[in-house]
């Protein structure tokens, strides 16, 4: 039910607004772990193909890590205050000591387990530029970015084109250090760091138009929830199988997404039984489609938030 929030003063509003962006953020992970079954990934049956991780730990983890998403989004608004805001570019740089804090609080979360690095990475960019774009608007409570993203994942590109073009130079001269940087390497796929230099387009083509669908058209949340994810695995090139296998593996998982959605466009009990059964096989060949559901995770972010803020309303 829509609220009217009209007595309350600008501060309040300003408070408010990141009050909603920090729970629109637990609940993107939240319900990403909690959408049920998931092909070789931790869900709340079982973990997947992970040994290392449980629902759980995603609990902790997102409990450490979402106060620091906030963190970002406000460095984001205190580089657009002032007469003359700061340039877009210096967004990135603020924000990396804030992403390595999130690391950090993960890591002793979650004792040692990488659960959410990426998701700190994607999701600190956007919120930073939310809280960069957005805060002209919060005194009028009309947010265009948020309705129609495409424009504040433009943002998004532009704040970080320039420094992770340079880390992609960087690279050529020197040996790989991480499973991202040898996919690099070997087969110059850049991951999810080309994604945020391309301005996120797996969210702005594929999983936000497959969101807005899927609540229209699947029999619950949950059903559209794994409509987004398997669209998803049938598009993207998710490094994450990459690095568990091979090219080959990867195609097989895009096809395989696709055929299935053509059986199911509507997820009925039949589409979760067969979703059952490529769990088990994806358990048993060690692959877990880990950056699609990170895309997902950010589309429930986007979604929630939307609805929130529509929900209240500041009549002026």
């Amino acid at each position: 039910m829509t609220q009217n929030f009209s007595h309350v003063n600008p501060d309040e509003r300003i408070r408010i607004f990141f009050n909603l962006i920090e729970e629109s953020a637990r609940y993107g992970l939240l319900e990403e772990v909690r959408t049920t079954p998931k092909p070789g990934l931790v869900d709340l049956r079982d973990s997947g193909a992970h040994r290392d991780m449980n629902y759980e730990t995603f609990v902790a983890s997102t409990d450490a890590v979402a106060p620091y998403i906030v963190k970002m989004a406000r460095a984001g608004f205190n580089l657009s205050q002032g007469q003359i805001p700061a340039p877009i570019k210096q967004l990135f740089p603020a924000i990396r000591p804030i992403g390595v804090e999130a690391e950090q609080a993960m890591f002793e979360a979650t004792g040692g387990v990488n659960t959410h690095k990426g998701m700190i990475f994607s999701l600190g960019i956007i919120a930073a530029s939310i809280g960069y774009c957005c805060a002209s608007q919060i005194s009028s409570w009309h947010f265009p970015f948020l309705k129609e993203p495409d424009q504040l994942l433009s943002f998004c590109k532009e704040a970080v084109y320039p420094y992770l073009r340079q880390d992609f130079e960087q690279m050529k001269g020197r040996p790989p250090q991480t499973h991202g940087e040898r996919l690099f390497a070997r087969y110059g796929i850049r991951g999810i760091r080309g994604e945020a230099m391309d301005g996120f387009p797996s969210l702005s083509q594929s999983a936000l138009p497959a969101m807005r669908k899927a609540r229209k058209c699947q029999p619950d949340a949950n059903a559209a929830n794994l409509y987004v994810l398997l669209t998803l695995m049938a598009e993207v090139d998710d490094t994450n199988i990459l690095t568990r296998s091979d090219p080959e593996t990867l195609s097989y998982v895009k096809e395989q997404s696709r055929r299935f959605l053509e059986r199911h466009p509507v997820l009925g009990p039949r589409a979760l039984r067969e979703l059952e059964e490529m769990n088990q096989e994806f358990i048993r060949r060690n692959l877990s489609p880990g950056g699609c559901a990170d895309l997902l995770a950010i589309s429930l972010f986007f979604f929630r938030l939307e609805e929130e803020i529509r929900s209240i309303r500041f009549s002026l």
